[in-house]
């Protein structure tokens, strides 16, 4: 089901972080909200009265203008349109991303992500020029738990061949495993997704990389346990200080460290990654030569958007 709308409040706004957690610096654009893929740990199930319906705002000449007065008093801005709704989910049925290719070719100086799981790349091929401030991501985890926990979700297979297309097109790519889960068998699987993206990303046009271990808020928990089928209690789970169930900080550690070193193994030891929703302390131990500060995190990923195919 399809709605369109006023955006009432504001279309940019920062990044919500939980509390303790370093910030990467990032913006949402809130373009639209919902989405039809039936993820079991999404966390629009809490936040939205109904997840499964599309809502467009179609007011986009205040779009244009408050994006313009945020970007004239905001310089190594990273904005994406991921956070209420996957960017490209409802594309082949409300297209939107040629309309944004467009407006950030009159914004230069800012990086736009398109975060997704959808393979609606179709308007991204078709343009005629790849804007240099554009990314295209994708979230990504092992086949099984797509399978399992994914539900109406392109397949594994099918993400990458999209990832792959862009990326043949110019665009810079990024990736995020988030949320990374503990499941049984989860190196291998981890190792061989690594391995399957080894053999098609090129490492110079990767924009970013994040890493963010499962996580979510109480509130979330109805909507997990009405899937008896769902893996994302295997890992022991704790309530941490931001009241979000997290794994405990060694189990956290294991993970990211064991992706880490694939990743740097089979890709490049210069692949940009960062943490998701992670303390000072992890940030120390993961990644010692990033500062566990926002400004020097947003710079860092916001150059290495930029100098993507410079690499």
């Amino acid at each position: 089901m399809l709605k369109e709308a006023l955006q009432k409040g504001a279309f940019v706004k920062h990044c919500p972080c939980s509390p303790g957690s370093v910030s990467c610096g990032y913006y949402n654009l809130n373009l639209q909200s919902g989405c039809p893929f039936d993820c079991s740990y999404c966390i629009l199930q809490a936040y939205l009265d109904n997840k499964d319906q599309g809502v467009f705002y179609t007011n986009l000449g205040d779009l244009q203008a408050e994006l313009g007065k945020f970007l004239a008093a905001n310089k190594e801005v990273r904005i994406g349109s991921g956070e209420l709704s996957d960017s490209l989910a409802y594309e082949n049925v409300h297209p939107t991303a040629a309309r944004m290719l467009e407006l950030f070719q009159g914004f230069p100086e800012a990086v736009f992500e398109f975060k997704t799981k959808a393979v609606a790349i179709r308007a991204l091929l078709e343009a005629r020029e790849v804007p240099a401030n554009i990314v295209v991501s994708w979230s990504l985890n092992p086949a099984p738990l797509i399978r399992a926990e994914e539900h109406l979700a392109p397949s594994l297979p099918q993400r990458l061949r999209a990832l792959k297309a862009v990326q043949a097109k110019g665009y810079a790519v990024g990736i995020h495993f988030d949320p990374l889960v503990l499941f049984p068998g989860w190196q291998e699987h981890y190792r061989e997704l690594i391995r399957a993206l080894s053999r098609i990303v090129r490492p110079g046009q990767i924009a970013w990389w994040s890493l963010g271990a499962l996580r979510f808020p109480p509130e979330l928990k109805k909507h997990i346990f009405r899937r008896r089928e769902s893996r994302l209690f295997w890992g022991e789970l704790i309530e941490g200080q931001d009241k979000k169930y997290r794994y405990f900080t060694p189990l956290r550690l294991e993970l990211f460290r064991f992706v880490r070193e694939e990743i740097r193994a089979r890709l490049s030891r210069h692949v940009p990654l960062y943490l998701c929703m992670e303390d000072a302390y992890t940030w120390n131990e993961i990644l010692p030569e990033l500062p566990a500060a926002e400004r020097e995190i947003n710079r860092y990923l916001y150059d290495s958007a930029r100098q993507t195919g410079k690499k």
